[in-house]
């Protein structure tokens, strides 16, 4: 047996498997065929729907994979051979050279002396690079690389040139290298998350793709937008380098397509969305969507759709017959399917969506792996085991786009859940201490170092960067001040650790992004430095200046300076503190026994850790209980049930049935539950699986008119149901005051409809948007078509019981496609309900808040959609946000691999900036209780009569109750 894992692709996927895997003591082998890891996410410019800043929220985690001594990079690296069986592979990988050793300090002298001038593919070829290069500044490993294949030093091209050599100070670039070499390494387990390619634009020569300049792709937009592209984030015409006034965006190009890819690349709509938002931002004056269905179906992607939509944005339902060039223009002929006409307009310049597809070499690699793929070349699931993470063979597990296209929330859940069930496969674990550094000396004097990002554009493109440096050079105890273009890079740290010895920094001010992203990266550097990491202090004059400020570059820079200037006057206040521990209780507590509870407690019981899951009903199951056939999927739920039941009793979960949890409190590491069966549990963590209830319907008279039921009352009915003409209504109770899409209902509607046609019936389905994003689901859509149910799209801006009437005998609605009222004769009315927020108490007592739409709120929407703000609780399935089955069991084998990783420790370190109470002043008032979101304000007596006392292994320092 090993204690080994191999992950195999350095995308967001990879890389968070990777983090969970050696968080939990394995150690990880992580292969990344590129130079660097980051995957798509790492050339990003924002995330929708919050608009952060894609590389900054991923380079963090980027650097930790790279500085986490239980995690070993073969970048330039492809798996060859695989051998064995779960528990003990033997693995095979050929890793080419670098040609440049670790002692790199990135300065650039060879970059500038390199003659060799090539595309830069990480910019889509839109810019140049040399033959000796880094892909992105914060890339990872950090080391320049030698694209040998065009270095005039290698054969037949051998001159030789030697000019990079010459002017490389550190002499680290070694053409002595052989250029592969062969690893060998043992591991217990695989996660494959190879991520994903977009199709050649070429293949569509309708739309004339390079035909002309201005017709981009969204990833070649995607550049244009991101500070550090090849515009430094401003948008113009590759043609003319003109502002472009007039942008087409187009969706679904290859998607949806039966001459290409037949399913829908999922996250397209969104990005496009974003695309719409970000032009208009830029000034853009007239932007057009041109789409099929919009799937807005993640959680806030409705709320963002209709913001893009009041800052301007146009969207048309349509398709493009024809894009070509017209007098420096771009002509576009195209169907809009609403107004009832074919278009031809001009347009400045054109985006196309293209399809998602599984990356090249795939198929070769699920060959060496010995798993199957499916029929769209991704790799193919056993649903019956773990959703869309188990492979065909046993050991090996999928996440993110290995298995098909997906968003990046959705790729870190699967990521964790896969590293959950990587984790059961190791003989033991290893957990690595912290290298000992030798601590400055003199620390009592200020010295204050102040560091100063460009951050790309996204700072310096609207702050005068120098000036503000020049500033901190004047301030008080500044000792060195210096600008970087992302000091969150590998070698910008460096950077900053050698600093801090030259110059005897021992005071640390970084003026650049959020500290809740950032802050952890500079404390190590401090760390690794030999200070104090809380004699750090961050300017975030980013998000807080820069970013709210864009058209005042004067009163922006002035507010840096004051911003850095604050920083510094706190840091020169900042004392040594010292890391307190809390020892963990190493009990899992799971509530909610829906198919998430069942999942999340299984895989906690089998990496080894005691496990309790409370349900408040008799019986197991939750809504899966009242399913019969899950779409798309085909699966059985009885059967899945029944299987998840099983591993349940053999993993050695301890039930607590027809029980809830009346009380509970603490705070990580230590949990207090008291049960209604008056047992107490002490529990070092504690999942969410709550679940979210079916919405009620008083449309249509239901309750009241036997022939209008739920899709969920339908389930059971479906084998036996005598009612000839159906119609289905979708979109009841979601997509509505303030709730987004519920996921599951369209293929759960759409599979129910083909059923009931199977069987003979006459089915219509009334719908605002048809949003089958999930894998096999758009197949599942166009056989339902094929075998003759039919569509009708009622008016998306109306609710239903407004835009359809129900006589008892035939439902009657304006079509939005016709433009004309339509009556459709029906014996039974199936209203498809979305999914709410359950009423429960246990997120109040935990102090865990919620978001708008009233579910339960996860520490970030894109890398923590399975953890809360409130550490040792996790949230698992449909209780943060509305999913279907197979998306459940993603986040809740993820929340079991972020609670293993917490339980897998015996104490957990605790950041010593707690809250205090100074008695003498305390009148009692309490209003510092109710605002704490950490639970961590006890009150002593009754309101001014008391006290208040701080639970300081539960606060978090972040001064809520001293706001009051």
């Amino acid at each position: 047996m090993s204690d080994s894992v191999l992950v195999i692709g350095g995308g967001i996927a990879g890389i968070q498997a990777s983090l969970d895997l050696a968080e939990s003591g394995a150690r990880v082998v992580l292969v990344e065929r590129a130079p660097s890891i980051g995957g798509k996410m790492a050339v990003l410019d924002k995330n929708f729907p919050t608009l952060d800043c894609s590389i900054c929220i991923e380079a963090p985690k980027m650097s930790e994979v790279g500085q986490h001594p239980g995690i070993e990079i073969l970048s330039l690296a492809e798996v060859e051979s695989v051998s064995g069986e779960a528990g003990r592979f033997s693995v095979g990988i050929r890793q080419r050279a670098r040609f440049v050793t670790d002692e790199c300090t990135r300065c650039g002298e060879c970059v500038a002396a390199c003659p060799v001038v090539l595309p830069n593919e990480f910019d889509a070829a839109m810019a140049a690079r040399k033959a000796i290069y880094t892909p992105i500044p914060q890339a990872v490993p950090g080391p320049y690389l030698v694209d040998i294949r065009n270095c005039l030093n290698e054969p037949p091209n051998y001159l030789p040139c030697q000019r990079c050599v010459q002017a490389c100070g550190p002499k680290c670039i070694d053409f002595a290298m052989p250029q592969t070499r062969r690893v060998e390494r043992e591991v217990g387990s695989i996660v494959v998350a190879v991520g994903y390619d977009l199709m050649d634009p070429f293949r569509l020569k309708e739309y004339g793709y390079g035909s002309h300049p201005d017709i981009l792709t969204s990833i070649e937009l995607e550049r244009l937008l991101t500070s550090a592209g090849p515009t430094g984030g401003e948008i113009v015409r590759p043609s003319d380098g003109r502002h472009p006034e007039r942008v087409l965006l187009v969706l679904c190009v290859g998607s949806r397509d039966r001459r290409f890819y037949q399913y829908c690349s999922r996250f397209c709509c969104m990005y496009s969305v974003k695309h719409a938002f970000q032009l208009i931002d830029h000034g853009v004056k007239d932007v057009t969507v041109l789409y099929m269905d919009l799937r807005a179906y993640g959680k806030g992607f409705d709320g963002f759709l209709e913001r893009t939509r009041t800052e301007g944005a146009k969207f048309v339902r349509g398709r493009p017959g024809s894009i070509c060039a017209h007098n420096g223009r771009l002509s576009v002929r195209y169907e809009d399917t609403e107004a009832l006409r074919l278009t031809e307009e001009l347009f400045d310049m054109v985006v196309l969506a293209t399809a998602v597809r599984p990356p090249d070499g795939l198929d070769e690699l699920a060959g060496t792996l010995g798993i199957e793929m499916d029929q769209d070349g991704f790799i193919r699931a056993v649903e019956r085991r773990a959703g869309l993470i188990a492979t065909t063979r046993p050991g090996i597990y999928a996440a993110g786009c290995a298995s098909g296209p997906k968003d990046i929330p959705d790729s870190v859940a699967e990521a964790g859940a896969a590293a959950s069930l990587a984790l059961a496969h190791l003989s033991h674990r290893t957990f690595h201490e912290e290298p000992h550094v030798e601590p400055l000396a003199g620390i009592e004097t200020p010295r204050v170092g102040v560091f100063v990002c460009h951050c790309g554009s996204n700072i310096a493109g609207v702050v005068d960067v120098p000036r503000v440096v020049q500033f901190a050079k004047t301030l008080p105890d500044v000792v060195w001040a210096q600008n970087q273009m992302f000091s969150c890079a590998g070698n910008t740290q460096r950077e900053i650790e050698e600093a801090i010895r030259s110059k005897g920094i021992n005071r640390v001010v970084v003026a650049a992004c959020s500290p809740k992203t950032h802050e952890g990266i500079f404390r190590k550097v401090l760390i690794r430095a030999g200070l104090n990491p809380f004699l750090l202090e961050m300017a975030n004059v980013r998000n807080q200046d820069s970013w709210v400020h864009k058209a005042e570059k004067e009163a922006a820079t002035v507010k840096a300076m004051d911003m850095v200037w604050m920083g510094v006057e706190k840091a020169r206040r900042l004392t040594p503190l010292e890391i307190t521990q809390s020892p963990v209780t190493q009990v899992a507590l799971v509530v909610g026994g829906g198919i998430a509870g069942m999942m999340a407690a299984t895989a906690l019981a089998r990496q080894g850790y005691e496990t309790h899951l409370v349900e408040k009903e008799t019986k197991l199951g939750g809504l899966l209980r009242h399913l019969d056939v899950l779409a798309p999927s085909g699966l059985k739920a009885q059967e899945l049930l029944e299987l998840q039941e099983q591993e349940l009793h053999d993993a050695g979960v301890h039930l607590h049935l027809g029980t809830e949890v009346e009380q509970i409190g603490g705070f990580v590491g230590n949990f207090a539950a008291r049960l209604s069966s008056g047992e107490d549990l002490r529990v070092g963590a504690v999942v969410l699986a709550t679940g979210a209830r079916p919405y009620a319907p008083t449309e249509f008279l239901y309750s009241l008119d036997s022939r209008v039921i739920t899709n969920l009352e339908l389930e059971g009915l479906l084998p036996s149901l005598e009612a000839r003409r159906v119609t289905f209504v979708g979109c009841v109770g979601s997509r509505e005051d303030g709730l987004g899409c519920s996921r599951y209902c369209c293929a759960s509607m759409i599979g129910q409809a083909l059923a009931l046609r199977r069987m003979g019936k006459q089915v219509r389905v009334l719908f605002k948007d048809i949003r089958t994003f999930s894998r096999h689901a758009e197949e599942l859509y166009e056989a339902a078509m094929r075998e003759g149910v039919q569509f009708f799209r009622y008016a998306p801006d109306q609710p239903p019981e407004e835009a359809i009437a129900f006589d008892g005998t035939a439902v009657t609605f304006r079509d939005h496609l016709l433009g004309a009222p339509i009556r459709v004769p029906t014996d039974l009315l199936v209203l498809v309900v979305g999914l709410r927020p359950q009423e429960e108490t246990l997120s109040q007592q935990l102090k865990i808040g919620k978001s708008q739409d009233g579910f339960l709120l996860e520490l970030h929407p894109k890398l923590g959609p399975a953890e809360t703000a409130s550490q040792g609780i996790y949230l698992a399935g449909a209780c943060q946000a509305p999913k279907d089955v197979r998306e459940s069991v993603a986040q809740a084998l993820a929340a079991a691999a972020k609670a293993g990783t917490l339980l897998a420790k015996d104490v957990i370190e605790k950041e010593p900036l707690t809250a205090r109470v100074d008695p003498t002043e305390c009148n009692g008032c309490m209003l510092c209780v109710p605002v704490c979101p950490y639970g961590a304000m006890e009150q002593l007596g009754k309101v001014k009569e008391g006290k208040a006392r701080v639970i300081e292994a539960a606060c978090m320092g972040c001064g809520n109750c001293a706001a009051t």
